[in-house]
């Protein structure tokens, strides 16, 4: 899941980048690169035959008067005399200025058959039909000069959205006529070639498939140490200051080289502002050389940065913060030295949508990382929220209440209840649930012949669930069995494991939809998890059963004295239903008076001993059907100082409250009460809640039993008087819930 997450991420990543390549956003920024890369990977070493002749501002001091067009006569004769193979001029000759001597430079001009004139479009020029830049209009020298010269070139360049020049057209053309560009003619001419396109590889050949073919020429711009080794001024070829042999077959360019003077053109190049012959001369050096840039197509790229986005991506997304950190300056600098040394070898890479790349998949890794960093808190915080509320329950249900019914101030603690030892189960694979990061568990006791008990059970999961799992699990016949993709929306993956596996013991252990925790960091179970889970699963087993045995204690005990009440009874014709309503009757007033869960607890538990000491009250008095006489009732009076006696000592609190109640129930609220006649509040609650409406309401052999109704009524009338009145009024309230405990232990007549 992870895996598909990141190449998910990786692709949209790409995606993004693709679109913003492809709108040219980054086009500026890359042809910054671009020049930073051109001025650091210049390289001449060896010389090129040609020579650029530039017209300086020294000139008239050096040659004695001012520049004319008869110097352009004079120049041409000595290139002609030194053996010259072509001349280009970056210099137009527009018209005719002095027919004498411009007849003469024409003259020149056509008996040398080397010179290349200049042609240019005034317009700036950007459409383009396949490899040809069109142009609405052309301007040149004049007829005279065209038709002297041997061949034409023009001398346009492409203006970039920054403003800098860095290319030129390989041809425009104009109506039906094309001008290649002037050095790529020149070398043409140079080496004897028919076409340009042999000059300029790329526009015909198998490269064009991977790189730009749209007729424009990246030009290598010449920096200032390299254009001194080629650069001569005009007025030392004049003046014959040149070694023997400098323009001995080779190519020579004649331009401008003087600030604002006419024919001086100005060029922002990435190496700061050129004269327009030396921004020629680079493009003769390039062609010469062969030392072109060729820049990749863009689908070219777009494939590249859709590869590199998903394998980076996904190496990104895998290797955190600090990974991904070395991994971003690791692959940035390899890639800008990487581009560096593409540009020596003459490929433009475009390097930018890939830094974007790099940086973008930085910045995913570092959400992806933080948004997993904030999973595991809010997992940890989860995993202590649920520890938590298990140590709230727990802590609540052990919090010490005050016995109110017994003096001294008597503190109940919980852990003497049953509350936490029923609850254990729950607590125990509730916390080790969130331990572990499993929502939902299970511990199975396998029985033969397929039947198994469920031990206990937690999350959400139903019985019947568990049912189809064991039946699966039987059917797999494996001892350990781990799925990790589960048909089920709730299951999404699942680890069946045997806690105690015996020949005829088996508890077998089944836990549903791990997620990553503090103790195991995958998203689902794995072999490196069976050994915690299986410990920890015995330790929570250890304590289930310890809680079991406790409650099982604790139900003897109430069983105990259930069986001994019952056995007091039958003396007194009572069955054990009698017992039963007592004690119901007893906690529901216990209730109804506000006091807390254990101690209700405790009185429904303690009341079946009320009249434990009826058992040394002889028979013939306390199965005396008529009416007892002084000295017989004086005897059955005693029978609660008996009980009480029988049950003091005892660290039980359920026989303290059980002694408390022997001896105080037969007191009554007004003081005609026995053993002790006590009055009102003087009476201990436990001897307030007494068994005076069962006794009104039940059969005996000596009285009949009272309408419910009636029995109602008097307690309203004597509340106040005979019983407590806040007790007498919270139990008529209950009348309803009365009426129901009669429903269920209602007795039969004994005849």
């Amino acid at each position: 899941m992870k895996a598909a997450i990141k190449v998910l991420v990786a692709v949209i990543v790409s995606l993004v980048v693709l679109f913003i390549f492809s709108k040219k956003t980054l086009e500026k920024a890359e042809l910054i690169f671009y020049d930073w890369r051109l001025k650091n990977s210049y390289s001449d070493i060896t010389s090129l035959p040609f020579v650029v002749i530039g017209i300086t501002q020294n000139f008239e001091q050096v040659v004695g008067e001012p520049f004319s067009r008869k110097h352009f006569t004079e120049i041409l004769k000595v290139l002609e005399r030194e053996g010259a193979s072509v001349i280009g001029f970056d210099i137009f000759f527009p018209q005719i200025t002095d027919k004498t001597t411009d007849r003469e430079f024409i003259e020149e001009i056509k008996k040398s058959q080397k010179v290349v004139l200049p042609v240019f479009s005034p317009v700036r020029i950007s459409n383009r039909e396949v490899i040809f830049y069109l142009a609405d209009e052309i301007r040149s020298s004049a007829h005279e000069f065209n038709n002297a010269a041997l061949s034409l070139g023009h001398i346009n360049t492409l203006i970039d959205s920054d403003q800098v020049i860095r290319r030129v057209p390989a041809f425009i053309k104009t109506k039906d006529t094309v001008y290649p560009q002037i050095s790529l003619e020149m070398v043409r001419i140079y080496k004897k070639e028919r076409e340009i396109r042999s000059i300029y590889p790329l526009l015909n050949d198998i490269m064009s498939s991977i790189f730009r073919s749209d007729g424009s020429i990246y030009v290598r711009i010449m920096p200032p140490e390299v254009i001194e080794k080629y650069f001569i001024p005009f007025e030392d070829v004049l003046t014959e200051k040149y070694p023997p042999g400098h323009f001995n077959k080779k190519l020579v360019l004649i331009g401008q080289t003087v600030v604002g003077a006419k024919n001086a053109d100005l060029i922002p190049t990435p190496l700061g502002t050129q004269f327009g012959v030396i921004f020629q001369a680079a493009v003769l050096h390039n062609a010469l050389s062969g030392n072109y840039i060729h820049r990749f197509k863009p689908s070219f790229i777009s494939m590249g940065i859709t590869a590199t986005g998903i394998i980076t991506g996904f190496v990104f997304l895998s290797s955190g913060v600090i990974g991904s950190s070395f991994l971003l300056l690791g692959l940035s600098a390899v890639l800008i030295f990487f581009s560096l040394f593409l540009m020596r070898n003459g490929i433009f890479l475009d390097t930018i949508p890939f830094l974007i790349l790099f940086f973008s998949m930085y910045l995913c890794s570092l959400i992806y990382s933080l948004v997993n960093a904030l999973k595991k808190l809010f997992q940890k915080e989860e995993t202590l929220k649920v520890i938590h509320q298990v140590e709230e329950e727990i802590t609540d249900t052990l919090n010490p209440s005050e016995i109110t019914g017994l003096s001294g101030e008597i503190l109940f603690s919980g852990i003497e209840g049953e509350e936490l030892i029923k609850q254990t189960p729950i607590f125990t694979m509730r916390t080790l649930l969130a331990s572990l990061g499993i929502e939902a568990g299970a511990f199975i006791h396998l029985l033969s012949s397929k039947k198994h008990q469920i031990i206990t059970l937690y999350g959400d999961i139903l019985p019947e669930d568990i049912e189809k799992l064991v039946d699966e699990y039987l059917g797999e016949k494996k001892n350990i069995l781990i799925k990790s993709r589960v048909a089920s929306e709730k299951i999404r993956n699942l680890l069946f494991l045997p806690v105690i596996s015996l020949p005829t013991f088996k508890i077998l252990g089944i836990f549903i939809n791990k997620q990553p925790s503090f103790f195991s960091r995958t998203q689902s179970f794995s072999q490196e998890d069976i050994p915690l889970i299986q410990t920890l699963s015995l330790q929570a087993l250890l304590a289930i059963q310890n809680s079991r045995l406790n409650l099982a204690l604790k139900e003897t005990q109430k069983e105990t004295i259930f069986r001994l009440s019952v056995a007091i009874e039958y003396r007194d014709r009572e069955t054990g239903v009698h017992i039963h309503r007592v004690s119901s009757y007893a906690a529901l007033i216990a209730r109804s008076i506000g006091l807390s869960s254990s101690e209700v607890n405790l009185i429904r538990n303690a009341m079946p001993l009320h009249d434990i000491g009826k058992i040394a009250i002889p028979d013939h008095i306390l199965l005396k059907p008529g009416k007892l006489t002084p000295q017989e009732r004086s005897i059955i009076e005693q029978h609660p100082v008996i009980g009480a006696r029988m049950l003091e000592g005892s660290n039980s609190l359920v026989l303290k409250v059980a002694e408390s109640i022997a001896l105080y129930h037969h007191e009554r609220y007004n003081g005609s009460g026995y053993p002790f006649h006590l009055k009102g509040n003087s009476i201990p609650i436990y001897g307030r809640i007494a068994d005076v409406f069962d006794a009104m309401t039940s059969q005996r052999i000596y009285k009949a039993s009272s309408d419910m109704e009636d029995a109602l009524s008097l307690l309203k009338r004597e509340a106040g008087s005979s019983f407590d009145p806040v007790m007498a009024n919270s139990f008529i309230k209950c009348r309803d819930e009365i009426i129901r405990i009669q429903e269920i232990y209602r007795e039969d007549v004994v005849g």
